[in-house]
């Protein structure tokens, strides 16, 4: 089945078909537990080329049922979104260009690793802030595919809240534009006779008969990352019906994402950082809940157990790193030290709440704000004196 797929698509796909078994066993994988083999993994060079999977995808499954398309960008997905049985389309290697950056909007295809996305947006004093903690590694379309968030999260939300517009392809091997409509927008949509007003049509008819339940089945979380935002689409009290809310998070099940236009946000030039130690965890949740209404961009921890895996693997760290590097770090974190001397046990988690902003004062203000409050707590707190010292946490 592998070799008649390829030779079926050889001569009308302009881009790369890869069925060796090194790429088969490469692309069987992402970040997951999980392993699926695939017939097929194909580097499409255009839009174009999508369209021609797709529609050829639509000609061929009457014959086989099994054939199906599944978007991967850098395979960084640790929940077996970007593996499966038939074709795998790889972004990355062409459908990659970042085509315009501004300080508010930016627009980029989805093999864009966020890295390079990232350095273009931050040069034009713009970001989009919700990368996740592979940054370094992953890239836009999966950020859309997974809706991701990040260390920024609990500011500036997930990815669907960055979402001015995307072109994506339907079943119909056609691409269309994706962007919040008004009500005028969303009737002319509906009053088309092809695909596109079908989509809009039964979407619609579906939200408006069960608007209350569809609302009510909400999660109650601050991050969903299960896709599928069907509570999201129409929003009755701005009239706006928006399709990339229920595109975004659904691991290009629904379309095939070939553009994206992102609003970004401002970069906050100064930043600084607050680390509280907790010896035991029965505060943490009160302790919470007391720092939110400060404002800040950014809480994260670790706990005893990866302190204790970075005392155990320090040696093979200070090899990587060199000894003078190793040095200036163990004196950089001499007043933790102290600290853990002082209680004769390492704390069971280090809190660290972050802020960030355009002016030094502003943020000092809130960070002490913060700190005299905490004190009620008497767990030890450190403030970090610079944003160079902050650093060293992360």
């Amino acid at each position: 089945m592998p070799e008649s797929i390829f030779a079926s698509l050889k001569p009308i796909f302009k881009g790369d078909l890869d069925s060796s078994p090194a790429t088969l066993a490469l692309y069987s994988y992402d970040a997951s537990l999980f392993e699926i083999k695939p017939k097929l993994v194909v580097f499409p060079r255009s839009v174009a080329d999508l369209k021609t999977l797709v529609a050829w995808v639509n000609q061929h499954r009457v014959e086989d049922p099994t054939l199906s398309l599944t978007a991967r960008s850098a395979g960084t997905d640790m929940s077996g979104g970007a593996i499966n049985a038939s074709i795998i389309i790889d972004f990355t290697r062409y459908l990659n260009q970042i085509k315009n950056v501004s300080s508010t909007l930016a627009t980029v295809e989805p093999g864009c690793f966020y890295r390079n996305f990232e350095k273009a947006t931050l040069a034009k004093g713009g970001l989009m802030p919700t990368y996740p903690a592979s940054r370094e590694l992953c890239a836009v379309g999966g950020m859309v595919s997974n809706n991701s968030g990040g260390e920024k999260s609990l500011k500036y939300g997930k990815t669907e809240d960055h979402i001015a517009s995307l072109k994506v392809i339907f079943s119909d091997a056609n691409e269309y534009v994706v962007k919040p409509l008004t009500p005028d927008e969303l009737a002319q949509k509906i009053a088309q006779t092809d695909f596109e007003g079908g989509v809009y049509r039964s979407l619609k008819k579906l939200i408006d008969d069960h608007y209350s339940e569809i609302k009510s089945a909400k999660p109650q979380v601050s991050k969903n990352s299960s896709g599928y935002y069907l509570w999201n689409v129409y929003d009755q009290t701005t009239d706006t019906f928006d399709l990339c809310r229920l595109i975004v998070g659904s691991q290009g099940t629904l379309a095939l994402v070939t553009e994206i236009t992102f609003k970004l946000v401002p970069v906050e030039p100064y930043s600084n950082l607050l680390t509280v130690f907790l010896p035991e965890l029965s505060h943490i949740s009160e302790m919470i809940n007391e720092i939110l209404p400060f404002g800040p961009d950014s809480i994260e921890s670790y706990d005893d157990y990866s302190l204790k895996l970075a005392v155990k693997f320090f040696p093979d760290f200070f090899t990587q790193i060199g000894f003078w590097h190793s040095l200036r770090l163990a004196w950089q974190f001499l007043p933790e030290a102290f600290l853990v001397l002082l209680s004769r046990k390492l704390p069971k988690l280090i809190l660290m709440v972050e802020f960030t902003g355009h002016e030094p004062k502003e943020i000092k203000e809130k960070i002490e704000a913060l700190k005299a409050h905490l004190l009620k707590f008497n767990y030890p707190i450190k403030l970090a004196r610079s944003s160079q010292e902050a650093e060293k946490y992360w």
